[in-house]
């Protein structure tokens, strides 16, 4: 047994808060068997008389649920790496769960937990307008990461230029001014937007990242080369549409005591994580650890993300000998962890309420997010619906990550790596069926 040994402090804290936390509506309980269907139902029972003792379905057994792991075909995936745990982090099954592999978008598991552990679940992001004086005002990119252009109908995307400009419009009009100039201010973040280790056939479709963009730093399908100064000139036709004339656009470093003229501010964290996970956004991701890294006294760069992140995975002995990380959204393939540090992590989740939200976004199997078109064949069925877990893609290798309840009513930590495949379709198969296995699993 290799790989997934928790300190004695975590393996506490995650014993004491399982007994009675409620996260993504699930209870978190030891593993035991399933509750009948009426209790289910909610339908009124008798309670057991004292003198019945209730035996819990034992634990799968590791070698048989081994065996029937290893039965599922790895044919044309070079490297895979598995593992599969009980919620108190104790080994199942583990088939290369050491290996550093690149994970892709299960990276976003630990972007979302160090946000969500570094500055809370109810942080909101603003975009403001100020008053810079000499009939001149300032936008100001306050990183959130869901800006829209127009009015969104999405529960998801409560800011909008739209809305900015129209309150903007109404406060300047109430001060006699219909004429101003506009500068654009996104330096909350610093360093490169765009990831050295992204690969550059990329740039025509994969955003850039910034403190002020919009509908996600793109132009209709295509990436925007300069998402503030587009952010701007977008603005800047809203207040023409709402009565002010705009003479220039230019970017801009706000005062920190020019009077705020207007605001619009997202949803909270715990909302943009839950869509961040459900649908692998990748602007979000990278978002949100600049966020962390600024709450944590680091820059708002891809260098102080990453320094944020590995810092929280080391705190919590997580971090893996070798283990690379150079990006939030899991995009860099030269991004190296191992299944044992994914699986620790939601290891981590389960135990903990501050990481409900992280829980809450995970897709599920058939259902939703990026897993609401996988299990769809025979083999893959039995996962439907109770597996929940963070998919990562790149080209030729997958990853999943996340939990299953069995069967047998036992609730499975579980984190797979399929790379060097000969198309990620190949790698879900593999992923999909051996979750699947886990999920009609009594292995006892």
């Amino acid at each position: 047994m290799s790989g997934l040994s928790l300190s004695r402090r975590f393996l506490v804290a995650v014993a004491a808060s399982a007994a009675s936390a409620l996260l993504a509506g699930c209870a978190i309980a030891p593993s035991v068997a399933a509750p009948p269907a009426a209790v289910r139902a909610g339908v009124d029972v008798p309670a057991p008389s004292p003198s019945v003792e209730v035996t819990p379905a034992p634990l799968p057994v590791r070698e048989t649920l081994e065996a029937l792991l290893a039965k599922v075909s790895t044919k044309k995936i070079g490297t895979t790496g598995l593992v599969v745990t009980t919620t108190d982090g104790t080994v199942l099954a583990d088939r290369g769960a050491d290996k550093l592999l690149t994970p892709a978008s299960t990276m976003k598991l630990f972007t979302t937990m160090t946000a969500v552990a570094t500055l809370g679940a109810d942080t909101t992001f603003s975009t403001r307008v100020v008053d810079a004086g000499s009939g001149r005002i300032v936008v100001i990119g306050g990183g959130d990461p869901l800006l829209t252009n127009k009015v969104s109908k999405s529960i998801y995307k409560a800011a909008s230029l739209q809305q900015l400009a129209r309150q903007t419009a109404a406060a300047l009009k109430a001060s006699g001014r219909t004429s101003v100039s506009l500068g654009y201010d996104a330096s909350l973040f610093s360093g490169p937007m765009w990831n050295s280790k992204w690969k550059s056939k990329w740039k025509p479709y994969e955003a850039r990242i910034a403190a002020l963009e919009i509908d996600s730093g793109k132009v209709g399908w295509r990436a925007a080369t300069n998402p503030p100064k587009t952010a701007a000139s977008a603005f800047a036709k809203w207040l023409k549409k709402y009565g002010v004339k705009v003479t220039s656009v230019t970017s801009a470093k706000a005062s920190a005591n020019a009077a705020e003229v207007a605001r619009v501010t997202s949803v909270p964290l715990s909302q943009i994580v839950k869509r961040t996970l459900k649908l692998s956004d990748n602007v979000a991701a990278e978002t949100l650890s600049r966020h962390a890294a600024i709450a944590a006294g680091r820059p708002g760069s891809f260098a102080g993300g990453v320094a944020t992140a590995k810092a929280w995975l080391v705190a919590h002995g997580n971090w893996a000998p070798g283990a690379r990380i150079y990006d939030a959204s899991g995009l860099a393939p030269a991004d190296k962890v191992t299944a044992t540090m994914l699986a620790k992590a939601v290891v981590l989740a389960l135990g903990d309420a501050t990481y409900a939200p992280v829980l809450d976004g995970l897709p599920i199997a058939g259902k939703d997010g990026t897993l609401k078109h996988r299990f769809d064949d025979k083999s893959e069925k039995a996962g439907v619906g109770v597996v929940r877990a963070k998919t990562g893609t790149l080209s030729r290798l997958a990853s999943l990550a996340g939990y299953v309840t069995t069967a047998s009513g036992h609730r499975l930590v579980f984190a797979e790596l399929a790379n060097d495949a000969n198309s990620y379709y190949t790698a879900y198969n593999w992923l999909d069926r051996e979750a699947a296995v886990l999920a009609g699993c009594g292995c006892s």
